[in-house]
């Protein structure tokens, strides 16, 4: 790959930190090492349609973690490197991916903070990136997104925040990236204020600029205004609901300016100790993943389940819906390429039981399905089942 730099010094930072935790006792403490070892089957390596190839594989992931709490500062590094072997897949049977996370908050006085969020992924022939389930070319990439925010109290029940976020892909084939290799810059600010102690409101605007590198006709700057509720409705019940509108305009001069309704609902419920359910669903234009369109509207909703079923025997639920539509009228001008609509639907299903050995030691059994239907590219669907050992070391 092409990015061979970000992943030297992940590996150098995993060993720095294994060195700092030897060296400092009072590091050494708040310093992790998980490792997740599976065997699995996919029954579908290249995401066809028709004449399915299925593989087994194996997988080897450690996890280094490093927390640092301080009096009025926190600092938290975590890089996980996975690395996977497949039996059946040509012409390549291995990969490796990295994710490097780092956070800083520091509290100047008891009304002034400032937080930093960093996330790195470099993976090589994904299914999904971070930004909510979306499926992407299938080449080797490199995802960042930096998030700062600086929060100033105005008041015991008043909130101000300004922040700014930065989020960059890159692909390392070429073809791929001349289409849809992109930055995003955002600015914003949050006013929040707690009514009671079981509610709480916020209103906020923010500015996003989407500049893809190579195709300008694709970038797009987006204003949006919104509010929000959280509310407590009792200690086992929890939701909170966001809306707004959002005008988005296009760098290209034929694709008229558009002004949507954007919002999202979550439901958090917690029926015993034991249990806890979630539902969500959003609904936004987001930036396109089907060249040579500029937008989609984009419709999103989950559902989890976690419930112990005994002491040592844990189970886990999860379910998503996503359905994003593509209008003709947001397509660029491409001769190679007809203006059409489409839409395109991916729905995932995953489970996974943990059966507890001791404290430190898990075994897993998890099971996954998609099912992804479009218009304008083939349809596929896949199932990977998975069987491992977890452990902290």
């Amino acid at each position: 790959m092409k990015w061979m730099k970000p992943l030297f010094v992940g590996a150098l930072t995993g060993v720095l930190l294994c060195d700092l935790a030897v060296a400092a006792p009072e590091t050494a403490q708040n310093f992790v090492i998980k490792n997740r070892f599976r065997v699995g089957w996919d029954s579908n390596v290249y995401e066809e349609q028709k004449d399915k190839n299925e593989s087994y594989k194996i997988i080897e992931e450690i996890e280094f973690l490093l927390n640092m709490d301080m009096e009025q500062s926190f600092f938290g590094l975590r890089y996980r490197p996975t690395f996977m072997w497949w039996s059946d897949r040509n012409p390549d049977d291995t990969d490796l991916h990295h994710e490097f996370d780092l956070v800083l908050a520091h509290n100047f006085t008891p009304r002034l903070s400032i937080n930093a969020k960093n996330a790195l992924r470099i993976a090589e022939l994904p299914e999904l990136i971070d930004r909510g389930a979306v499926v992407r070319e299938n080449d080797d990439y490199l995802y960042n997104l930096a998030d700062v925010v600086l929060g100033y109290r105005l008041s015991e029940a008043t909130r101000v925040e300004l922040g700014g976020r930065y989020t960059l892909l890159r692909y390392d084939n070429d073809e791929v990236a001349a289409t849809d290799d992109y930055d995003i810059y955002a600015v914003g600010a949050t006013l929040r204020h707690q009514l009671q102690r079981e509610t709480a409101l916020s209103a906020d605007v923010r500015f996003e600029r989407t500049e893809y590198t190579d195709l300008d006709d694709r970038s797009s700057e987006s204003v949006f205004f919104g509010a929000g509720l959280e509310q407590i409705f009792t200690p086992n019940l929890v939701g909170s609901v966001r809306a707004g509108a959002q005008n988005k305009t296009f760098d290209d001069s034929k694709i008229g300016d558009e002004t949507n309704p954007f919002g999202d609902v979550s439901l958090t419920y917690l029926p015993s100790p034991k249990t806890r359910i979630t539902v969500g669903a959003g609904y936004s234009m987001f930036e396109a993943d089907v060249y040579p369109f500029a937008s989609q509207d984009r419709l999103l909703s989950f559902l989890t389940f976690a419930h112990d079923l005994t002491a040592r025997i844990q189970l886990f639920l999860a379910g998503s819906y996503q359905l994003s539509g593509y209008n003709r009228d947001q397509t660029i001008d491409d001769p190679a390429f007809a203006k059409v609509d489409g839409d395109e639907e991916v729905m995932q299903a995953s489970g996974r039981v943990s059966y507890m050995l001791n404290r430190r030691n898990y075994l897993e059994l998890s099971v996954q399905y998609l099912d992804f239907s479009s218009d304008l590219r083939e349809d596929f669907d896949r199932t990977r089942v998975e069987l491992g050992w977890r452990t902290q070391l």
